[in-house]
C-alpha cells in the first residue's frame, strides 16, 4: 500500500487511546518493526527510507508501552502467561542486522525492559558484503558531483536517459544487482572501503553480546533478496540455508524468518512448504494489521513512515483494518507474480 494512502488513513480519526479499542477490532497482538535508529544521517539509507532518531524512537516506545505489553518472541509463540492481560502483547523486531541495533537500540531497550528479535542477513554479518539497495543509496550520494560524461557512461549501461539516472538506480532489482557494481567501478567507488570505514552491520561480537542480554535472532535471507522474483524451489533452498546457518553459528534452538521487502508475490504453497518441511518455526510478512493463514505466521507493522510517530502510524493501520473488516476480508493477499513456480 502506498505511503500516500497510509498518510491519509493516519489523518482520519480513530479510537486508539486505550488498549480496549484495539481489542474491539479483534487485534490480539501487534508486531511493529524498525530497521535502525540514528541521530545522524546514514548515507547508505538516506535515499531509501527515514530513520527515527533516539528521541523519536523512545517516544514511540513510550506510546506503545502505554497500550501494549512488550513480550519476547519465543514466549509469545509458546503461549506464555503475560503480566498484564488487559493489554494486547507487542512483539518488537528489527530487520537487516544493522550496527545501530547494538550501538543505539539495545541500550534503550535494556533501559525500558523491552525484549526484541533481530532479523539478520547472513552474508552481511561482520560487514562481509552489503545489501544492493544500500549500494544504490551510496551511488546516489555521488550523483550530483559527477560530470555529464560520467553520467552518460552509466546511463548507457543502465539503458536510460541521463535525466532518469536517479529513478533507474532506485528501480534496479535484486536480479540486476551486478549492474550496481559495474556503476561503482565506472565511478571508481569502493563499497568495501565504505564498509571498512563505516561499519554498517552487526559483528559476531555484537550478536554474542546481544544474545547474552536475552535478545533473540532470526534470518532475513542470506543477502536480502526479493523472493517474489525467485522460483519456489530456490526460495525454499535459500531460506533453509539461512536458518540452518544461523543455528550452526549461534546455537539457536528456533528458526525465525522474516521476508525481506515483503511476502507479496510469494505463493501460499511456498510458505506452506516452509512449515511442512520444518524450515521455519515462525514466519513474518510486512503487510500491517492483517491476519494470515498459518498459526505461526504473522504480518508486521512498518514503523518508519516519514514524518509519522507511532500514534499516527497505528491510527492509520487501525483505520484500514476497520475498513477491511467491514468489507469482510482482513487477510493478507499474496498475488502470484511468479512464473514457473
Amino acid at each position: 500500500m502506498s505511503d500516500l494512502i497510509k498518510n491519509i488513513a493516519a489523518l482520519l480519526p480513530g479510537p486508539i487511546q486505550k488498549a480496549k479499542h484495539f481489542k474491539r477490532t479483534g487485534l490480539d497482538v501487534i508486531f511493529p518493526f524498525y530497521h535502525a535508529v540514528s541521530n545522524q544521517v546514514l548515507p547508505h539509507t538516506k535515499h531509501l527510507y527515514s530513520l527515527r532518531n533516539t528521541a523519536q524512537f523512545e517516544a514511540d516506545l513510550d506510546y506503545l508501552l502505554g497500550h501494549f505489553e512488550a513480550v519476547k518472541m519465543s514466549e509469545f509463540l509458546a503461549g506464555g502467561i503475560r503480566r498484564d492481560p488487559k493489554k494486547p502483547p507487542l512483539v518488537l523486531s528489527f530487520d537487516d542486522g544493522l550496527i545501530q541495533c547494538h550501538q543505539e537500540i539495545m541500550p534503550i531497550l535494556l533501559k525500558k525492559g523491552i525484549p526484541a528479535t533481530f532479523f539478520l542477513n547472513n552474508d552481511f554479518i561482520d560487514n562481509k558484503a552489503m545489501f544492493f539497495r544500500f549500494k544504490v543509496s551510496l551511488l546516489l550520494e555521488l550523483l550530483p558531483e559527477k560530470s555529464e560524461a560520467e553520467k552518460e557512461r552509466v546511463a548507457r549501461i543502465l539503458k536510460c536517459p541521463v535525466s532518469e539516472l536517479r529513478k533507474r538506480l532506485l528501480d534496479l532489482s535484486y536480479l540486476e544487482r551486478e549492474l550496481i557494481d559495474r556503476v561503482a567501478e565506472l565511478w571508481y567507488y569502493s563499497f568495501e572501503a565504505y564498509l571498512s570505514g563505516n561499519p554498517v552491520y552487526l559483528s559476531l561480537h555484537h550478536i554474542a553480546d546481544m544474545m547474552e542480554q536475552g535478545f533473540e535472532f532470526g534470518t532475513h535471507g542470506l543477502d536480502h533478496p526479493l523472493f517474489s522474483l525467485l522460483p519456489a524451489r530456490e526460495v525454499l533452498d535459500h531460506i533453509r540455508h539461512s536458518t540452518e546457518d544461523l543455528q550452526t553459528r549461534f546455537g539457536l534452538e528456533y528458526k525465525y524468518f522474516s521476508f525481506p521487502f515483503t511476502d507479496y508475490g510469494v505463493q501460499d504453497e511456498t510458505i506452506e512448504e516452509l512449515f511442512r518441511r520444518g524450515i521455519i518455526d515462525a514466519g513474518f510478512g510486512a503487510a500491517g494489521l492483517k491476519e494470515d493463514r498459518w498459526p505461526a505466521y504473522y504480518q508486521r507493522v512498518p514503523m518508519e513512515l516519514a514524518g509519522m510517530e507511532a500514534r499516527k502510524i497505528l491510527r492509520g493501520e487501525l483505520n484500514r483494518r476497520r475498513i477491511r473488516l467491514m468489507i469482510g476480508n482482513n487477510y493478507a493477499s499474496r498475488i502470484n507474480l511468479n512464473k514457473g513456480q
